[in-house]
């Protein structure tokens, strides 16, 4: 069931997009006098409703670029994701315009009509209808917030049914504001290379569980604790070294906890080289590295064999890294011009001459 306070969050954070919504435009010629036509006043403002729980807002907005009313909903289960506003042009009888997503929604065209004695029809260009009642909202008295303390995420439902993390767009905190007591589950999950501690609440340890069900009935603050996981290790670590393929020397180093951060220098001549920048993650089953966003630059020396230019060639390079059970590894270049894929072999680390005599 979505909360009251989740729409009056939206309704709360929707205006900043209100200069991306519809504007209304006058024509005038000079031969005829534009005729004027009786508008009804425009009055069903508030708050709305329908049986699905999906919320509407309607508030006339004086402090925008060009004052109107400001229609924000939302519609369906997430209270960011799919929410919508923007200022909507009076047409005869009827709010139409566009909406702008506050999350990776597309945009909605709209017309709000009045519909009953006190209700509203918002159908969508495309789309669906939705009818409306008005709804009264209640006044919040208990203010929880959520957060986290290392590298982890959080997620949250009402009720005692299990948060689905979202993976996509992680959430590190939040806030849930209430009129009245209500149970809510709270999930905590670490990121790669972390584990989860504790919760604490207003400071106090509160539970060791990841998942906790809790009866909010007074303002608190939870806090879920990650540590780094002592016992994890970047999966690149298992090829780290130098590589050479003919002209061509490859340096693999981990990069944080699970990113590689590897670099080709390949010379053209004595006095120029071909260097490339990626970073990728390894994929554990497939010993595969699928990088995009890859730097090429062309550095030059002078006669001394100190760098005397670097100019990036492109920055947007993709390709492949596939690492064998030999001490190899494959590098596909997508830009290469032969197509050819280079086989790097690796260099093994010669021991220290002994200081003992």
């Amino acid at each position: 069931m979505k909360k009251w306070i989740c729409i009056l969050l939206t309704a709360l954070l929707l205006p900043v997009l209100a200069s991306c919504g519809s504007t209304k435009t006058e024509e005038k010629t000079e031969s005829k006098p534009e005729e004027k036509t009786e508008t009804a006043e425009w009055t069903r403002a508030g708050y709305f409703q329908d049986e699905n729980e999906n919320m509407l807002s309607i508030t006339w907005m004086d402090d925008i670029d060009e004052p109107g009313w400001y229609v924000g909903c939302m519609i369906g289960e997430d209270a960011i994701e799919d929410s919508w506003g923007g200022t909507l042009a009076q047409e005869g009888g009827t709010l139409h315009g566009v909406l702008t997503p506050s999350g990776s929604q597309d945009e909605l065209t709209v017309t709000v009509s009045e519909e009953g004695e006190d209700g509203l029809l918002l159908a969508v260009d495309g789309g669906e209808s939705y009818h409306f009642v008005p709804f009264d909202m209640p006044d919040a008295s208990i203010f929880i917030t959520i957060n986290t303390e290392g590298m982890g995420n959080i997620e949250y439902t009402e009720g005692e049914e299990t948060p689905e993390p979202n993976t996509e767009y992680p959430v590190q905190s939040a806030q849930i504001n209430l009129g009245e007591a209500a149970t809510y589950t709270f999930l905590a999950w670490p990121q790669t290379g972390s584990v989860f501690v504790k919760w604490t609440k207003d400071g106090e340890d509160y539970s060791t569980d990841p998942q906790i069900t809790v009866e909010l009935t007074e303002t608190a603050d939870f806090v879920a604790v990650f540590e780094d996981d002592p016992g994890w290790q970047n999966p690149v670590m298992n090829f780290i070294g130098e590589y050479q393929c003919d002209r061509a020397h490859a340096l693999v180093e981990p990069f944080d906890k699970e990113e590689a951060w590897i670099t080709i220098d390949w010379g053209g001549s004595a006095d120029e080289t071909a260097h490339w920048d990626i970073l990728g993650r390894l994929d554990t089953d497939t010993l595969t590295i699928e990088y995009s966003n890859c730097t090429k630059s062309i550095i030059t020396y002078d006669e001394n064999g100190e760098i005397e230019s670097l100019e990036p060639e492109y920055e947007d390079g993709s390709g492949t890294i596939v690492f064998g059970d030999d001490g190899t590894f494959t590098w596909h270049e997508n830009q290469s011009e032969s197509g050819d894929d280079m086989v790097f072999e690796w260099i093994p680390v010669e021991p220290e001459p002994s200081t003992e005599s």
